[in-house]
């Protein structure tokens, strides 16, 4: 399974006390990060993409401050991200206001960093790295479960091991086959990454599909069946829906 990494260095803007926070979450992006004040009074680096984390539940302050910035500098810009830990439902309504009244564009919001990838794949900025590890780091595989919203021993059926296994892996504990037994686990999710809006994820994990004879994809992970995800997903990128 191939990864991908951003294609170009990502300008992130923060307020000061949230730099290296910052720095840390969209390194995992696998480009190099210039961490920027929204405070800031010096001239801002020529970058396509700029993404402003916000990472307090009432963003407000960061809001402006990030807007006034992005006055002063958006020459080149193609992407402004927004990007928030904080799940809002108002936040998207918000911010699209917000950027339509003082800077007269537009503006993406992101919850997660597959949100995040989506967008940059969209305008061309990922590349594949041609690694079997994520760009962000080993395999979590309580992650994915937490992801997939499947108990330990469904996600134990799927893979065909024991749920001890499992919970072991968990523990990262006995990983040594791990990589081999999620092979098609982590091939189907990074095909989902490309395809599913993140945001929409567990809607579209817990619809019906035509294509698949009405059946849930939560179900067909859950009884093993990823290969069949897989393929369904193989027809669509010829044309065929899913």
């Amino acid at each position: 399974m191939s990864a991908t990494t951003v294609a170009q260095e990502l300008v992130v803007g923060a307020e000061k006390s949230a730099l290296p926070e910052a720095r840390h979450v969209f390194s995992q992006l696998g480009a190099p990060v210039q961490a920027v004040s929204l405070e800031s009074q010096r001239k801002m680096p020529d970058s396509r993409v700029f993404i402003v984390y916000l990472h307090e539940r009432e963003p407000q302050s960061e809001l402006h401050s990030a807007l006034k910035l992005i006055k002063s500098w958006r020459k080149n810009l193609e992407l402004l991200v927004f990007y928030t830990p904080h799940h809002s439902a108002n936040l998207a309504f918000e911010i699209g206001m917000l950027v339509g009244q003082e800077i007269g564009g537009s503006a993406d919001l992101a919850f997660d960093l597959r949100g995040v990838r989506q967008l940059l794949r969209a305008r061309n900025l990922l590349v594949h790295s041609g690694r079997l590890e994520p760009a962000d780091g080993p395999f979590e595989i309580a992650a994915v479960r937490k992801r997939l919203g499947l108990t330990q021993e469904q996600l134990a059926h799927s893979l065909n091991v024991t749920t001890r296994t499992l919970q072991n892996w968990e523990k990262k504990v006995g990983t040594s086959q791990l990589l081999r037994k999620t092979r098609d686990l982590r091939e189907l999710l990074e095909i989902m990454d490309d395809y599913v809006v993140s945001q929409r994820e567990q809607e579209w994990l817990n619809a019906p599909l035509p294509a698949l004879h009405n059946g849930k994809p939560i179900d067909l992970i859950a009884e093993g069946k990823l290969r069949d995800l897989i393929i369904e997903f193989q027809r669509m990128r010829e044309g065929q829906p899913l």
